[in-house]
């Protein structure tokens, strides 16, 4: 989608607004319904000993 390769870019919410017409709102929204679907838990594994 190209929302997604804008945000990839770091593009600010207001660029991509006014550039894909969609309202901030709806953007941020969007957003962090992305995050939320990213698992949140970090695996840990110890480092190997020569």
């Amino acid at each position: 989608m190209m929302i997604d390769k804008m945000l990839l870019e770091r593009l600010a919410l207001a660029g991509i607004a006014r550039i894909t017409g969609a309202s901030e709102r709806w953007l941020q929204i969007y957003v962090n319904h992305k995050y939320n679907e990213i698992p949140q838990q970090v695996e840990i594994s110890k480092k190997k000993v020569k």
